[in-house]
């Protein structure tokens, strides 16, 4: 079954829109059961969809190779993700300024790592 275009490209952004209706409107923990299923779908859905459509694939030496300073792949992909649940987590949680200020800090450093990765995975690699 194939959706139009818009359906299929917008719908992860449902299941955030989704989450934020809930966690904003209940208060109750199977929405909070809830709320995180679906901001697992979502992530889950743009990560595959990212992996996808890569144009800066990896040699198959550099996939191989065995370096122990980087994270996991799965980890590495879902980082971003996890910062801004973290931090949206603080938000709704804390009254603490200082906290709320950390929370602000993690969710720009989520963006920030989110919208490096699809500007440097558009690109095509090349020999510098």
């Amino acid at each position: 079954m194939f959706y139009p275009k818009c359906i299929y490209e917008n719908r992860p952004y449902a299941y955030f829109l989704v989450c934020g209706y809930l966690i904003a409107s209940y208060d109750t923990w199977p929405v909070f059961a809830s709320v995180g299923l679906f901001y697992l779908a979502g992530c889950a859905t743009l990560v595959t969809r990212s992996s996808y459509r890569r144009l800066d694939r990896y040699k198959a030496n550099e996939k191989q190779s065995n370096n122990k300073n980087t994270l996991p792949e799965w980890l590495y992909e879902y980082l971003p993700y996890s910062y801004f649940a973290f931090a949206t987590v603080m938000l709704l949680n804390t009254s603490l300024p200082s906290l709320q200020f950390l929370a602000f800090l993690l969710m720009m450093l989520a963006l920030r790592n989110l919208l490096f990765r699809v500007n440097n995975r558009r690109k095509a690699k090349s020999l510098f």
